[in-house]
């Protein structure tokens, strides 16, 4: 059995986005697997007694994403909070006790972290636990319906990459795609490892389709180049960050970026 971060809840963060909405529905699964609440968190940045339109704000966000989780997935158990402080530090305090923190983007702008913006960044390279940044898109593009995507490589964390990625292929029903870069100064030898390690994950779960895909420069390379369909990209903490360029830009629309799993211990 894959073994899966343990917490109190799976937390979603709600700013009244669609995006965010977007993510809370993709976090219903999680919190059902793991038999936890969905914590939907608003955050407003002053005290209820100086600011009571943002928090009136808050509290309606709350209630629209609340109904709209409960249409379509009754059978999960919702949690609704609103918390004060700057968003990336409340979200990191969340994460403490949390076994997900998941947080929706339609892309970061130009000017790095203003749309996804420093809170989706922030958390997840200092969240302890992981992170899922869900990429949505507008009403008129599909959403990316494609394999998992694993970065496999020696970093120590990264067995835990990987069964992350098996766990979300299970949960999920779909294929992982395992990618490690083989330099071509190595020769056959680290796609040799490669096509081993891979072999040993594919025994251990034989339900589950798990490919090797070698590459010569990077994890992102890869993505940009492939023509296979990719939905999530698995990565450890060591790349976190990558996340701009694996999500993609908001003003990007000739590709369908995937979202993307931070892993963790």
């Amino acid at each position: 059995m894959i073994e899966i971060h343990s917490g109190d809840s799976v937390v979603v963060g709600i700013d009244g986005s669609t995006a965010a909405v977007y993510a809370a529905h993709w976090a219903v699964d999680e919190a059902i697997s793991r038999e936890v609440p969905l914590r939907l968190v608003s955050c407003v940045r002053r005290s209820a007694e100086s600011d009571h339109m943002a928090m009136e704000y808050a509290r309606t966000c709350l209630r629209a994403a609340h109904a709209a989780i409960e249409t379509t997935a009754p059978q999960v158990k919702i949690e609704t909070a609103v918390v004060t402080g700057d968003p990336t530090v409340a979200l990191i305090k969340e994460s403490r006790d949390a076994a997900l923190v998941c947080v929706g983007s339609v892309g970061i702008g130009r000017f790095a972290k203003s749309l996804l913006g420093s809170t989706a960044a922030g958390v997840a390279e200092s969240a302890p636990c992981p992170v899922a940044v869900i990429r949505s898109y507008s009403p008129r593009r599909p959403t990316t319906d494609g394999a998992i995507m694993v970065e496999v490589n020696d970093w120590e964390e990264n067995h835990d990459v990987l069964a992350a990625a098996v766990a979300e292929a299970k949960l999920r029903a779909r294929p992982i795609v395992a990618v490690g870069v083989c330099p071509p100064e190595t020769g056959v030898t680290a796609w040799q490892e490669l096509r081993r390690r891979t072999s040993v994950w594919r025994d251990l779960h034989p339900d589950v389709e798990i490919t090797a895909a070698p590459v010569t420069t990077s994890v992102v390379d890869y993505l940009q180049n492939t023509h296979e369909p990719i939905s999530l990209v698995v990565v450890g903490v060591h790349s976190a960050r990558d996340l701009p360029a694996i999500i993609g830009s908001h003003a990007d629309t000739n590709r369908d970026h995937p979202s993307v799993l931070i892993a963790r211990a």
